[in-house]
């Protein structure tokens, strides 16, 4: 990977395969056939890397052996894309041997969010990433999510961090599009990437260098299109990208990954499985789904002919 990153990462779902057993109740495993076709589809769409095993991947239901087979997966089907592995927990010693089966599974990066639960101090966070960062040679994606956990870090602290080895980007999900004034203290060639999809168009508009996106996984083409638009400093096309995605992303701020499911079981035929405590969604959140996909299917291209034999296989 290029120590300067740039362009659209997708926060990418988990399929699961659900079944039941008359013993031990419902049960779902990774579908890595799936895996590799949304990977496909993502690289296909013009997205630059997937991020695996997050929050839209469900990570913390995640056993060891499941992490591996979803990178491993994924690095089967990236081409020229760059598959990134979740490897932040709240345990420094987890959170490296997380990292050291990522590489050895052929990741080509890290996605590191901060230490959560523990409420550790700015000393204890510094410490932890640099043990990540010592753990492996791979690039380093630090993500920064105060609403998730609840971990509070000013701008100068974010910089702070960014120049530590192998840090090649920061990923930041405040709703407050100047948060990216932070990069004029981070290290030079650390990329700033914007994860709150609702303030894509403001953040990036005013210098970030990518987006990292949870609602690519069902629209990647008007994900890539808005950056596109971003890129070229054409403000009327970023703004109509934009309104044509808030609907997505107000579902996908209020019900998450069950949502970004839902609406793949309708384009390519994927499992609505979703594991506790998180849960499928509602009738009425259902309906509002597909009127959504509906409205987004006007307006981009059909899948690729690989999801649609991954639809068929369901049938």
């Amino acid at each position: 990977m290029s120590s300067v990153f740039s362009g659209v990462v997708t926060s990418l779902v988990t399929p699961f395969r659900s079944s039941f057993d008359a013993d031990l109740g419902p049960s779902s495993e990774v579908d890595t056939f799936r895996v590799a076709a949304l990977t496909r589809w993502q690289a296909r769409s013009g997205v630059r890397a997937v991020a695996l095993a997050g929050w839209a991947g469900e990570g913390s239901t995640l056993q060891r052996a499941e992490r591996i087979a979803l990178v491993e997966a994924a690095v089967s089907a990236k081409g020229r894309m760059a598959v990134l592995a979740h490897v932040g927990t709240p345990s420094t010693a987890r959170s490296c041997a997380l990292a050291l089966d990522a590489e050895a599974a052929g990741a080509d990066g890290l996605v590191l969010v901060m230490p959560f639960y523990n409420k550790p101090s700015f000393a204890g966070i510094r410490a932890h990433v640099e043990a990540v960062a010592a753990a492996t040679g791979l690039p380093l994606f630090l993500e920064f999510d105060e609403a998730a956990t609840r971990v509070h870090l000013s701008s100068c602290q974010m910089a702070e961090l960014s120049r530590i080895r192998n840090v090649a980007a920061m990923i930041d999900h405040s709703t407050n599009p100047l948060h990216v004034e932070c990069m004029s203290r981070a290290k030079p060639g650390v990329a700033f990437l914007a994860a709150h999809d609702p303030t894509f168009a403001a953040t990036a508009l005013l210098g970030a260098d990518g987006l990292f996106s949870a609602m690519a996984n069902v629209a990647p083409d008007l994900v890539v299109g808005l950056w596109r638009a971003i890129c070229e400093n054409d403000v009327g096309l970023a703004r109509e990208f934009q309104r044509r995605l808030q609907p997505l992303a107000d579902l996908v701020e209020a019900e998450g990954a069950a949502a970004l499911k839902e609406m793949l079981h309708g384009i390519v035929g994927c499992d609505t499985a979703v594991r506790l405590p998180l849960h499928r969604l509602g009738p009425d959140a259902r309906r509002q789904a597909a009127l959504i996909r509906q409205g987004i299917e006007a307006v981009i291209p059909p899948v690729p002919a690989t999801l649609e034999i991954a639809r068929e296989s369901v049938r």
